[in-house]
């Protein structure tokens, strides 16, 4: 089920922001910066078919996390950048509370983005799902759902999928806990990145391996 789209909200929020940024002179002139609410971690930095992409935790309507999108910059040469449409809204139940970090990775030439969908509940649970989209022709990015669900034994903190293919098998790595604990496993996709992997315990870690 689809949420509403804040679409609307972002457009107002960056007309009213850009303005006070651009005459802001702490406002970065080099270093990359969105011109309203609040940005967080990079993700997805890719070089596919001629350009670099670099993705980017984006909340456009507030200083905190309630609201993660994947804003979306790219480049021919690492020195020119030019704003894409925003890769990922939170608008699909299974990452209504937030797109969290993750991977873009070339699967059989499409760009593909691997990230979590983060769910949070009324009585302060939560859930996440392993989530896949793929760009379309004019640069926006179609989702493809969960391809992951939050393992048996874990708690709701399952997150930032990093992705990688070697000698024609996909592989990813997620931060994860479980009860009174927390680390890093991995899983091993088949040859279609990535669909039912299985899992092994790899070694303790932070979030975004």
């Amino acid at each position: 089920m689809s949420h509403p789209s804040r679409l609307p909200a972002i457009l107002q929020a960056v007309m009213q922001g850009q303005p006070r940024a651009l005459a802001d002179s702490h406002y970065p002139r080099w270093h990359h910066a969105p011109v309203t609410g609040l940005m967080n971690d990079p993700n997805g930095f890719i070089e596919f078919a001629g350009r670099y992409h670099l993705f980017y935790q984006w909340n456009p309507l507030a200083c905190d996390h309630k609201f993660k999108c994947w804003g979306h910059w790219s480049s021919a040469d690492l020195l020119h950048w030019q704003h894409e449409p925003i890769a990922l809204m939170p608008d699909e139940e299974y990452d209504r509370n937030g797109c969290y970090s993750g991977s873009a990775v070339d699967s059989q030439g499409t760009l593909t983005l691997c990230y979590t969908g983060n769910v949070k509940f009324d009585d302060g649970s939560r859930t996440a799902w392993q989530c896949l989209a793929t760009e379309n022709a004019d640069g926006t990015f179609t989702k493809l759902g969960p391809v992951l669900p939050l393992p048996e034994g874990y708690t709701g903190h399952v997150r930032d999928p990093k992705v990688w293919q070697h000698e024609g098998r996909w592989y990813m790595r997620l931060w994860h806990q479980w009860p009174g604990r927390r680390g890093l496993y991995v899983g091993m996709p088949g040859p279609v990145c990535p669909r039912r992997p299985a899992y092994s315990n790899l070694l303790s870690a932070g979030d975004c391996p």
